[in-house]
């Protein structure tokens, strides 16, 4: 409907079906995996199953090696139980040029500017529909089963974040997957652009990521930062550009420019890897501060673009911290799956 020259949204109120048909909302990923397409059918009866697809295939046959590792015949005493969660970030922009919203540079010097978490902030363009949009969405993945534990603003104009997870295994991608299907719909309803692009503007530092939080049964279990500094051990031992690859499937690769500019220091650098402790600065790996009090539970990957496939992100992260699949030469002993049966106190 138009009215005065503006569009305004005609919200047509859901119709109780009667009938024994059943509307399917087909979701799937384009070659990006973050930017989704949808169409409906009508079937006779409720789907009892779904095909799993893409990356999804690989990422289950990864967790089914947590169970059983055909490579090394290595079977665990008590299962593994990886545990996933993913810090999604995005930003609401603008449709001429792909800026945030609410830039404005003449009057904000972004370089000092604090605007994580912030409410009442004299940076408020925007902000009110924005965090409508944050909390609306929010609600909209608790009604619709999605494993979301939080939303908050993030320090970039325009920039938010919401976050996935716990979820067990594979169901990471499904959760994320969906979560970002349902934020990109409801940007429809608002007149919102969003982008889950890590690099909306080339050549701007505005960047978004997708870190990365895992863990398996070992390291929640008491002792288990022994296990969790093992896991990171493994990865500083290891050729950082598999994981990067499978980290970032996109044609661009917009996350080398995102890890390789030196304007910030809230996200990690491509070529090195650093790890120090619970600290954000150019941190490669972080052991929240609650983790390192409580001497167990998981660790943070912080190199995930906000474009980061779920599943190949999964499979590659396990791959690399416990199978020790991408370990640099000389290091063979860390490919040793025995330490997963081990008691703490033997590490």
């Amino acid at each position: 409907m138009e009215t005065d020259g503006k569009l305004q949204l005609v919200s047509i109120p859901d119709i109780p079906n009667s009938s024994k048909r059943f509307i399917l909302e087909y979701v799937f990923a384009n070659h990006t995996n973050y930017q989704f397409w949808s169409k409906m059918k009508v079937v006779d009866r409720e789907p009892k199953t779904v095909n799993g697809i893409n990356t999804r295939v690989q990422c289950l046959e990864t967790m089914e090696r947590l169970k059983n590792d055909p490579k090394t015949g290595f079977r665990p005493k008590v299962p593994q139980d990886p545990w996933f969660g993913i810090e999604q970030e995005y930003i609401v922009t603008r449709r001429s040029d792909n800026f945030p919203a609410s830039y404005e540079p003449k009057d904000n010097d972004y370089s000092t500017l604090i605007l994580y978490c912030s409410v009442g902030h004299v940076h408020d363009r925007n902000v009110a529909l924005e965090r409508d949009l944050s909390m609306k969405h929010l609600q909209a993945c608790i009604y619709a089963g999605v494993n979301v534990c939080g939303c908050m603003r993030e320090n970039g104009p325009s920039q938010w974040e919401y976050q996935v997870g716990p979820c067990a295994g594979v169901e990471i991608g499904d959760h994320l997957q969906m979560s970002r299907y349902i934020l990109l719909r409801l940007g429809e309803q608002y007149g919102l652009r969003v982008t889950l692009k890590s690099v909306p503007v080339h050549g701007e530092a505005f960047f978004s990521g997708g870190h990365l939080n895992f863990s398996v049964r070992k390291m929640r279990e008491k002792g288990g930062i022994k296990f969790i500094h093992h896991a990171i051990n493994v990865l500083a031992k290891s050729d950082p550009i598999p994981l990067l690859q499978l980290y970032d499937q996109t044609l661009e690769h917009d996350n080398t420019e995102r890890l390789s500019n030196t304007s910030g220091h809230w996200h990690p650098k491509q070529d090195e890897f650093v790890f120090e402790g619970d600290k954000k600065e150019f941190t490669t790996i972080r052991i929240p501060p609650l983790v390192e009090a409580e001497g167990r539970g998981y660790m943070e990957d912080r190199r995930p673009p906000s474009s980061v496939d779920p599943y190949a992100a999964a499979a590659g992260l396990v791959r690399a911290c416990i199978f020790g699949d991408f370990l640099r030469p000389g290091n063979e002993q860390l490919k040793n799956l025995s330490i997963w049966n081990k008691d703490p106190s033997e590490l």
